[in-house]
């Protein structure tokens, strides 16, 4: 069991006891006033917007026992002396550095996960796996930030292995992750447009998230051989760290036979006959990435097809939530992507219905933005879709598109935001629709897949 204390914390960071016995334990540790439970630890880490250090009373009250804190001289802790006060001029690098010294005492493997899209279902697939034999420690949700993935190590105390997620909106930062993660094993799923808004082109986005091998002086990365980005990714990458690689078209380590794709999809992988998963061909890579990390730590195959074939997507990532009147709603308003667009839109040929596609505005697209939204709405028309409602500022241009290739005027909508859409969406439904709700979680999709679920569900 790994064990720290506000000493630890006031050796390995730039910090000054305020107030308090340095023997105390540091037991979990937050960022947010709201979630702070009894002895905990608490960051006030400065935002864009405000200082978390603001809201150290409400930390206390909430049963914080530790509060690390901006330095001000308006602080109050009358009726709290029993507390523990440290003071940093950066809150931000005092939580990186104890999550950094807490990860320098581990000594199982850490294994590293980023990319474009797919980072958490790789994530949980490989958790389901790990998980019959070990004890791990893993990103919670997609808590994969600069404050996120500190929480997460903080959270360390008796597992064997740690899986991470690490994501980025620009350059630097996973750089600055792997650091502190110091993975063992990276996994990158793709490089595909998210960020080009913040980064350009889609090789700073590759630069970017190979960063992950940063930390790293030895082990192995692993690629998707399929993207086009990664497939120029060779061996002699970095001195001591040797790449692997999964795909289904191009040659590599792993590559999946057998494929049968329909609601589920089955597939074999090397001697593991008989997987599948509940979900379009595209989850087949989350299970080559896993197969293959879990191959590296010695997983026995038992355990490994175990893992694939008992996992459930995620909620809100091609969630399939059957509905009263035979209405079936393919939830992945989690977050959008041009090629999980298509994936989606690809995934709808398995149902019957009248098919119906919800489609909100991909963001951080910057300058490609107009272009992107245009490309969409070719894959709307290509693959069929009955009725069209579109949600957003550039969502309009997947409209115009499909419109003119061959949607007609009546079959389409534009709304500026999904509360506008939902009553129209939901007159729209009837005995056998297929609809689908997909765009970047900032729209906030989330809340029209709630309200039709509403009074729908079995």
């Amino acid at each position: 069991m790994i064990k720290i204390t506000v000493k630890d914390l006031l050796q390995n960071c730039t910090c000054k006891l305020l107030n308090g016995d340095e023997g105390t334990m540091i037991k979990e540790c937050f960022a947010d006033s709201n979630k702070v439970t009894e002895g905990s630890c608490f960051f006030g880490i400065k935002g864009h917007n405000t200082d978390g250090s603001l809201y150290y009373k409400e930390a206390m009250e909430n049963g914080a026992k530790v509060l690390v804190l901006s330095k001000r001289k308006d602080y109050n802790f009358k009726g709290y002396e029993d507390r523990v006060v440290v003071i940093a001029d950066d809150t931000l690098k005092v939580l990186q550095d104890l999550a950094a010294y807490k990860r320098s005492l581990f000594t199982g493997p850490v294994i590293g996960i980023t990319g474009s899209i797919g980072k958490t279902s790789t994530k949980e697939m490989l958790v389901n796996i790990l998980r019959q034999n070990y004890k791990v420690l893993s990103t919670k949700k997609n808590e994969n930030s600069q404050i996120g993935l500190p929480l997460n190590i903080l959270r360390l105390n008796d597992e064997d292995i740690m899986v991470l997620e690490m994501g980025m909106s620009k350059t630097g930062e996973i750089h600055n992750l792997s650091l502190i993660a110091k993975p063992d094993i990276a996994i990158v799923t793709n490089v595909l447009d998210s960020h080009i808004g913040n980064l350009g082109s889609r090789e700073n986005i590759l630069k970017a998230k190979l960063e992950i091998i940063d930390g790293m002086t030895k082990g192995t990365l692993i690629i998707n051989n399929d993207n086009d980005m990664l497939m120029r990714v060779n061996d002699d990458i970095k001195n001591g760290i040797n790449v692997m690689s999964f795909g289904m078209e191009n040659k590599s380590n792993v590559m999946p036979s057998n494929i049968k794709e329909d609601k589920i999809t089955s597939f074999d992988i090397n001697y593991l006959k008989g997987l599948n998963v509940k979900g379009n061909k595209t989850l087949i890579y989350n299970a080559l990435a896993s197969y293959l990390t879990s191959k590296l730590l010695g997983v026995s195959r038992g355990m490994v097809k175990k893992g694939i074939n008992e996992y459930n997507n995620e909620k809100h990532r091609l969630e399939v939530i059957s509905l009263s009147n035979n209405i079936t709603l393919i939830d992945d308003s989690y977050n959008a992507s041009y090629d999980s667009v298509k994936v989606a839109l690809e995934y709808m040929k398995n149902f019957d219905g009248n098919k119906i596609a919800v489609l909100g505005d991909i963001l951080e697209l910057g300058k490609e933005s107009k272009k992107i939204h245009k490309k969409i709405g070719k894959l709307v028309a290509d693959n069929k879709i009955d009725e069209l409602i579109t949600i957003g500022k550039y969502s309009k241009y997947i409209a115009r598109v499909a419109k003119k290739n061959g949607l007609k005027r009546k079959h389409i909508k534009h709304f500026r935001n999904e509360l506008k859409s939902r009553f129209y969406v939901k007159e729209l439904l009837n005995k056998d629709s297929v609809i689908l709700i997909k765009g970047s979680n900032g729209i906030n999709l989330i809340n029209l897949v709630e309200y039709i679920k509403e009074g729908l569900v079995f």
